[in-house]
């Protein structure tokens, strides 16, 4: 029995920041996929294409240019599970919220995933690396690799196999190490 994975490689907030992009794909990949969730979705473009990967990418409020060539949101499917994307100022959310607003706003992501039909939820925006399961949804903020951000860089890579699936957060330090991951043996 041969084992089947597809590994997908997440972004969100590179704001022209495409070399840490393209580090990080070199040093982790192999890729099947590159997912770009806005505010920068030419960069990860640019990458998917250099690096012969199928890209998928949603705008950002600073994708200006973008808007008009990029949806909103994208509902796609890798083996059994369902993904929908955005890129997260279609919510009213900040990192700066109390917990109590988050949970209030997770469970809301949770729904709205749900909606689409969708087992997975990633989203981009806040600046700031997230993974958690809500209501069954598991919700995923890649970070950011802003260039004049405070934190390293970090981005998600998703492994959907005969196993299951499992998410990890890598950040960038002297290598990219994880800093969270999540892991499911159920298959969507």
């Amino acid at each position: 029995m041969v084992l089947m994975t597809e590994r997908i490689a997440v972004f969100s907030d590179t704001h022209g920041n495409s070399r840490d992009i393209r580090d990080a794909v070199r040093h982790n990949g192999p890729f099947n996929m590159l997912v770009h969730l806005g505010d920068g979705v030419g960069d990860g473009e640019s990458v998917a294409a250099e690096a012969g990967i199928v890209f998928r990418g949603v705008g950002g409020n600073e994708d200006h240019f973008r808007l008009m060539t990029m949806p909103a949101e994208d509902v796609f499917r890798v083996g059994p599970w369902t993904f929908f994307a955005v890129h997260g100022h279609q919510m009213e959310i900040n990192p700066y919220h109390p917990e109590s607003l988050w949970n209030r706003h997770l469970k809301e992501m949770a729904l709205w995933a749900r909606r689409k039909g969708a087992h997975i939820f990633l989203f981009g925006h806040t600046h700031k690396p997230m993974l958690r399961k809500e209501d069954g949804i598991f919700i995923c903020n890649p970070g950011d690799q802003y260039p004049g951000s405070q934190t390293p860089p970090s981005f998600a890579v998703i492994e959907v196999g005969d196993s299951g699936l499992e998410i990890r957060i890598l950040r960038k330090e002297k290598d990219w190490v994880t800093a969270h991951s999540v892991r499911s043996l159920d298959d969507g």
